[in-house]
């Protein structure tokens, strides 16, 4: 059944695979990780805030002798086909699932939803969902064989979830409400609460001791290896820039992101309506009031981030589809006479909600293969197109500068990367401090690099050259007049307008101009990097 899961999620996931950016996000995990297969421990050599683990995750695709994007495209479509295969488990200690009929369900809209909010890329979310999966049906294993739970699987719990927070914080709020279901789920009464409480408060104790690990032993190499103030930077100095400030809930994307999983937050509602007629049990009802809470949590924790990035709503996907698979399995499926009718319906199912809720990267897979068959090699994916042009003309030692969201060209085309500040090319304009190292006035930054004569230009035709400041832009436009000439111009794919492949983010198609050195006017100087960065 895990092969199963598997083999579904790569197929219907297999459009990722047709570029080399969707998020900007994946192209720095991927460039983290090349840097560290190369002995470079994350935040020494370049600049972010994303925790330790997910360059970690990203470092054996990074290094492969394989394509790293295909490679990385491809193992998040195989946790995804895994994280299905989980909550697929859970459903059956949740719920009397003798048939597999909600956990299917769940598993298979846990994959078709995947594909939207982002969800195709190599994301912290596709990952730290599967641990917080995993580290539950570890508990629910536990309490389901006795309570109080033995120390070993509340340990090993433990671990996985402190391995999540490595991959993205936000899995706090999965652990609030694995807390809090574990006393609905256990709790024989409310009135027994603090006796149930104290009963279980040594496997608890374990679980919460095992938790820091991972983070602790993070913290340890760092101190270790002399990069402490590295850490320091990437984990709390930017994030205390990051979080902090008067900025507002992202009111329309946050409805936009619910509107594009709206088939399982209406499932979770009709779950909620018709919970004593989809339940048999105190016991399944207390389950399905438990996912209402793990909800509940995930939206305090987008409250708490305020961005409402797409990606950040794929955290709703596990109790969501949970509630739905209920909904399906109980209010339709078990009514069917046999288990080929079953596996007819949920196909049919799932080829409805796969085109409803995936017509436009379906569409736009079509017209971008057509033309790559006919002879186009890289249609619509500006990193690829740029990376062929430039690969064969560099020199070992010869630099790429890209201005925007396209960071993969540097680890596409193997270039020296010019600046510390590879994730747009220039330090932060808004959040002084918030890109994980030293901050520097971005003026100072960019005259720095454009007097080291990197040998191409990238810019992004796009809204982070838009918007850069004045004095900036002046000095990037004067030097490129000045010293370059303009090798290439690369348009968008019509594709991009009349089917977008990611509604919010997709950068791997935007426009670009490559400006080239024209002559060597004088000697380039040596890249000074700042001090921590030597």
């Amino acid at each position: 059944m895990a092969a199963g899961f598997i083999i579904v999620a790569v197929i219907v996931r297999a459009p990722a695979l047709l570029y080399s950016v969707l998020n900007y996000d994946e192209s720095m995990y991927l460039l983290m990780g090349l840097e560290f297969a190369r002995g470079h421990l994350p935040y020494t050599t370049i600049c972010d805030l994303k925790p330790f683990g997910l360059f970690a995750l990203a470092t054996p695709f990074a290094a492969s002798p394989f394509d790293p994007v295909i490679s990385s495209r491809i193992g998040a479509s195989v946790v995804v086909g895994l994280t299905a295969y989980l909550l697929c488990r859970v459903s059956s200690l949740l719920f009397s699932d003798e048939r597999r009929l909600i956990g299917t369900s769940a598993g298979l809209g846990y994959i078709v939803f995947s594909l939207v909010n982002g969800g195709m890329a190599f994301q912290g979310e596709i990952f730290h969902t599967a641990c917080a999966v995993l580290a539950l049906l570890l508990i629910l294993r536990a309490i389901h064989h006795r309570l109080p739970p033995s120390l070993a699987p509340m340990i090993a719990a433990g671990l996985t979830l402190g391995i999540g927070i490595q991959i993205k914080q936000s899995v706090l709020f999965d652990m609030l409400a694995f807390l809090t279901g574990f006393f609905i789920l256990t709790a024989p009464n409310w009135q027994s609460l603090r006796h149930h409480a104290r009963a279980n408060l040594r496997p608890l104790i374990a679980l919460g001791l095992a938790l820091p690990l991972p983070t602790l032993a993070v913290m340890a190499l760092y101190a270790g290896t002399g990069h402490w103030e590295a850490w320091v930077a990437a984990n709390i100095t930017a994030h205390s820039a990051f979080y902090t400030g008067d900025r507002e809930l992202a009111w329309l994307p946050a409805l936009w992101s619910v509107a594009e999983q709206a088939p399982l937050w209406i499932g979770g509602l009709l779950a909620a309506v018709f919970v004593r007629q989809l339940t048999f049990s105190g016991r399944e009802f207390r389950a399905t009031v438990f996912l209402g809470v793990w909800v509940f949590a995930i939206v305090l924790c987008q409250l708490f981030l305020r961005i409402a990035s797409d990606h950040y709503f794929l955290q709703f996907l596990p109790p969501l589809s949970l509630l739905g698979g209920l909904v399906i399995g109980r209010g339709l499926l078990m009514y069917l006479p046999s288990r080929r009718h079953v596996g007819v319906t949920l196909a049919m199912l799932v080829g409805l909600t796969l085109f409803a809720v995936a017509k436009n990267p379906i569409m736009h897979s079509f017209h971008i293969v057509k033309d790559r068959l006919a002879g186009d090699t890289w249609a619509g994916d500006t990193p690829r197109r740029v990376t062929a042009d430039l690969k064969p003309l560099l020199k070992p030692d010869d630099a790429i500068y890209v201005v925007g969201f396209q960071p993969a060209i540097y680890y596409l085309t193997g270039a020296v990367i010019p600046t510390r500040f590879a994730f747009t090319g220039m330090p932060s304009f808004l959040q002084p401090g918030r890109d994980g190292c030293r901050w520097i006035e971005p003026a100072v930054e960019m005259r720095r690099i454009l007097d080291n004569l990197p040998r191409f230009i990238v810019v992004e035709r796009g809204i982070f050259y838009a918007e850069m400041p004045l004095d900036v832009r002046r000095l990037l436009d004067e030097r490129l007049i000045r010293d370059y000439r303009v090798r290439a111009r690369y348009e968008q794919h019509f594709a991009h307008q009349l089917y977008p492949f990611e509604r919010f983010v997709m950068n791997g198609g935007a426009p670009a101009d490559v400006y080239e050195l024209r002559d060597e006017p004088r000697a380039r100087a040596p890249v000074n990097w700042p001090k921590e960065a030597e």
